[in-house]
């Protein structure tokens, strides 16, 4: 056992991360392609938002396009089954009944219709993120295009993505906060709130919103550094963020172990709200 504990300290101190100045926070836009004016205001918010597009949505070249132009990073928001409303999944979906090869090919089909996609996300998929036959199946999809990283949206509590990302050696982190389960000013000030102060005792978090009205307003006045943190791309904060990943490549095969995170940051405070556990 101290041998084994021994390589994962010594994992995680061999892959540090670039010096950090203070806390750091990421927030990715959810749902983006269906709704172009929206869309469209949220990528041409001045901060540096991640931007998670729908497979075949109306609007979802077109917008993913734009926020590639603009320098934000694009996610392919990969719709999955849901334990409950699954017709709002729309085309693209993955389900728990799909074979491997269908898995791989829907998949496939899904990351093409977007362009410019560095990393994968969950629309949905309370009841396919606790299928590890299925996850197992879709990070193989994932790894068979290099270069992608995973977040677990964790739509439910006990979801078990993020733990079948790191097992197949992708970098891969989950959120921490949905801000906007309730459309008011109020309640996403506060989830803001929330996030900043995870921040703060953990070193960074990662938040999630939607292209709302109110939410766009909201972030468009939000000043992350009067609550003294600071805002970076998506792609900075998993490079800096996913040490564990690269020690699972170490210590996979020993499972007692595997699926034990260095950051510990999967914080019971930020419980999934039950209206987004679908």
């Amino acid at each position: 056992m101290y041998g084994i504990v021994a390589v994962l300290i010594t994992a995680c101190i061999a892959n540090p991360s670039p010096p950090i100045a203070g806390p750091e926070i990421a927030i990715v836009v959810d749902d983006i392609g269906y709704d172009y004016s929206r869309g469209r205001t949220a990528i041409d918010l001045g901060k540096p938002f991640a931007y998670a597009v729908l497979p075949f949505a109306p609007y979802t070249r077109k917008l993913a396009e734009l926020a590639n132009q603009r320098g934000k990073d694009v996610l392919l928001h990969l719709p999955m089954e849901a334990n409950e409303d699954n017709h709002l999944l729309g085309p693209g979906a993955l389900r728990v009944d799909m074979s491997e090869r269908e898995v791989d090919q829907v998949f496939s089909k899904s990351l093409a219709a977007v362009p410019h996609a560095i990393g994968v996300n969950n629309h949905m998929g309370s009841r396919l993120s606790k299928e590890p036959k299925s996850l197992r199946w879709l990070m193989r999809s994932i790894n068979k295009r290099s270069g992608l990283f995973f977040i677990d949206s964790r739509t439910i509590q006990g979801s078990l993505a993020l733990k079948a990302a790191l097992a197949a050696n992708i970098p891969a982190i989950s959120r921490d906060v949905f801000l906007d389960n309730v459309q008011s000013r109020t309640y996403i000030e506060t989830q803001l709130s929330t996030l900043t102060k995870l921040a703060r005792k953990n070193g960074h978090a990662l938040g999630i919103a939607h292209p709302y009205d109110v939410t766009l307003s909201t972030l468009t006045q939000w000043n992350p550094q009067k609550h003294g943190v600071k805002l970076i791309k998506l792609s900075d904060y998993m490079d800096r963020y996913t040490r564990e990943a690269k020690a699972r490549k170490i210590t996979r095969s020993r499972q007692t172990v595997s699926f034990e995170r260095c950051d510990q940051s999967d914080n019971p405070a930020t419980a999934e709200h039950p209206h987004t556990q679908r």
